[in-house]
């Protein structure tokens, strides 16, 4: 069998290399969704990025998919320049963010299916996950295509899915029916679950094997962070402090200090980070940013 490895954006690394990891970024972002909102600029990237470097991290994962302004080439640069260790997405975000006239909605299945693994295998700057998307409580046919094509990508490649969960909802559907495409719940990772703070049902979600993902720290507009330590410290106090991941999801412009705005790519590591570690303990902290992510974003090449 493969040794188990996490592929960045220069190369395979050993899961035990990756180092503390923000689970959850996006360093170039651009959809209709968010206009006036785009993350666009290499150099504004590397800056933010510099920042998160500069308060411990080692790792980030960029889970920008085709077509809403990726940029391989940039994640790249980022790199280089910083020292991070940066594992890229290849897949399809949720319906909405793609324009009726893309002309990605013109391929089918089987043509995504092809793009995905090459992203993983043949590309130039190969990526290490595929992120698919899901609505609000809802599958549009695109997302279900979607889903289908990255469960063939994973099944010839054995990278993880990321799966962006539209307020976190529907996590449990979502690894039932990836789990019948032939993707094992190990391999899932549910972003966005502590947009629904609800302890009883992640802690089902978890039983599954699912990694679940909360990348609200610092989104106040949402909930304190007081809220997101106390559904950490529940499901951990339930046994799944092995399946949890924390990123920053700072996924616009106007949440990057180098665009003018706030809280930072860094918040998580900078303010989140030290209070997870003052009231839930240091070793929780170790487990959540440095051994789970070295699980949940490895895999055994096939």
């Amino acid at each position: 069998m493969a040794e188990r490895v996490v592929r960045t954006v220069k190369g395979d690394i050993a899961p035990g290399d990756l180092g503390a990891c923000d689970a959850h970024e996006h360093l170039f972002l651009v959809t209709p969704l968010q206009p006036g909102d785009e993350l666009a600029d290499v150099e504004k990237a590397v800056e933010e990025a510099s920042s998160l470097r500069s308060v411990g991290a080692d790792a980030l994962v960029d889970w920008t998919p085709i077509g809403v302004g990726r940029d391989l080439p940039g994640l790249v640069t980022v790199s280089e320049r910083t020292g991070l260790h940066v594992v890229a997405a290849t897949g399809l975000h949720r319906e909405a963010h793609y324009a009726a006239e893309d002309p990605l909605r013109h391929e089918g299945t089987k043509q995504w299916a092809d793009r995905f693994t090459a992203d993983i295998v043949d590309a130039d700057v190969r990526c290490g996950i595929v992120k698919v998307g899901a609505s609000y409580h809802a599958l549009t046919a695109f997302e279900w295509a979607a889903i289908e094509a990255a469960a063939d990508a994973h099944a010839r490649t054995g990278v993880p899915i990321g799966v962006h969960t539209e307020h976190g909802t529907m996590g449990l559907e979502l690894v039932e029916l990836l789990g019948s495409l032939g993707v094992p719940a190990e391999a899932v990772i549910l972003a966005h679950l502590d947009r629904n703070p609800d302890v009883g049902e992640h802690d089902e979600t978890a039983a599954t094997g699912a990694w679940l993902q909360l990348d609200g720290p610092g989104r106040a507009k949402y909930w304190p962070d007081s809220t997101i330590l106390a559904l950490i410290e529940a499901l951990a106090e339930r046994g799944h402090s092995h399946r949890l991941l924390l990123g920053g999801d700072t996924g616009r412009s106007s949440m990057m200090r180098a665009y003018g705005g706030g809280p930072g790519l860094d918040y998580l590591f900078r303010r989140f980070k030290p209070r997870l570690e003052r009231e839930l303990g240091n070793e929780l902290s170790e487990k959540i940013f440095v051994a789970n992510p070295a699980r949940a974003f490895s895999f055994a090449p096939r």
